[in-house]
């Protein structure tokens, strides 16, 4: 049966590592973080009262540097939180953080009851919602909330938030590439043409965890055994995916954050995009303040901005990427509601985080990116 539900909105890191997995298991959830796209949580029995007092601004400065942990490209980080402090005076200090090593660190600290980090800008909205679950994260609502596509906000909100959708399309350069041979599905990668051609993330990306969940319900159960026979190359990064393809060593990218695609374009490097008649596996990218956070002001402060339709235009031009909100649009990119955008569906959450599903999902992959 065919699970895997598909929408298009108003009609994005590397995981991975025992660490995290442990972690994982000590919260109950196996491996259930790896980057679940449009989320729609079941609403707890009880909610955390609504601590809506706006940031007292001039507390905000007193505070200290807001530490912002995050798993995005630290130039993008450092022209965004200045943008932020140039409105607000509110410094920033940002750690470049993927999930497999934040959460383990973040857990270390939940037990010494000494959380340093204010705010986390994340690819993993499963184990962020965890969090929230363990009673762990601030519920504050920023104003402009009703202007989110509500499947993109905690249930209930306030607790955490999508700040851009990561949607990965496939990738060529038109250079070594032409369109009229350019793969359509994810099936036309079995073509002969693209053996030792393709390039993937690793097995280390929720972006590739949220990929193969999708599909697997889709794509024949022996595609990645097919696909593993066209000896894909594995990559840490989207970047190093498109560097190789930009010099042709490669030819195709199977999935790609779409932030790359204008990346390429503000360069003046040729690209395509693909869209796949299957679908196209997005992640939500969520960001929260840690109930413990040392500087509330300053966090309410960042998040109201980075949320307002000011912070998600200025957020997502230098991105690259789509927002939630319905009132911001982004140059150069398709419409969003053009896309039959793939995510996996409420009942699927349980499966989603199972171990015994993700180890199923590191065999394959490993094994297909030669890992």
């Amino acid at each position: 049966m065919k699970r895997t539900n598909e929408t298009g909105y108003r009609a994005g890191v590397g995981f991975g590592g025992s660490s995290r997995r442990q972690f994982l298991t000590a919260l109950g959830m196996g491996a259930a973080g790896l980057g679940i796209p449009l989320i729609m949580t079941p609403r707890m029995a009880f909610a955390q009262a609504v601590d809506n007092t706006p940031p007292d601004m001039e507390a905000a400065r007193k505070e200290g540097p807001l530490l912002l942990w995050h798993g995005d490209q630290e130039a993008d980080v450092v022209k965004f939180t200045k943008l932020f402090t140039e409105k607000t005076g509110i410094q920033v200090n940002q750690q470049r953080l993927l999930p497999g090593a934040a959460w383990p660190k973040l857990n270390a600290e939940l037990r010494a009851g000494k959380v340093d980090v204010d705010v986390y800008d994340t690819s993993d909205p499963g184990t962020m919602d965890k969090m929230r679950q363990q009673g762990h994260l601030l519920r504050y609502e920023p104003p402009g909330l009703d202007a989110f596509d509500q499947r993109a906000l905690s249930n209930p909100r306030g607790y955490w938030a999508t700040y851009f959708i990561n949607v990965g399309p496939m990738m060529y350069d038109p250079r070594y590439v032409k369109k009229d041979e350019a793969p359509k599905t994810f099936v036309d990668l079995l073509n002969p043409r693209w053996k030792n051609g393709i390039g993937f993330q690793n097995a280390a990306a929720g972006t590739s965890y949220a990929t193969w969940f999708v599909l697997r319900n889709i794509l024949a159960k022996d595609y990645w055994t097919k696909l593993a026979a066209q000896k894909p190359r594995g990559y840490a990064s989207s970047t190093q995916i498109m560097s190789d393809m930009h010099r042709g060593d490669i030819k195709v990218g199977g999935r790609v954050s779409i932030f790359q695609y204008l990346k390429s374009k503000r360069s003046n490097l040729p690209v395509e995009l693909v869209f796949p008649s299957e679908g196209t596996p997005s992640v939500n990218e969520v960001t929260a303040i840690f109930k413990m956070t040392k500087r509330p002001n300053a966090a309410k402060a960042y998040v109201n901005y980075l949320l307002s339709a000011e912070g998600q235009k200025a957020w997502n031009e230098i991105q690259g990427s789509y927002s939630a909100r319905s009132d911001v649009d982004i140059a150069g990119l398709p419409p969003i509601s053009s896309i039959k955008v793939l995510f996996p569906t409420p009942d699927e959450f349980e499966a989603f985080g199972s171990q015994k599903l993700h180890a199923e999902y590191l065999k394959v992959w490993n094994d297909m990116v030669g890992l």
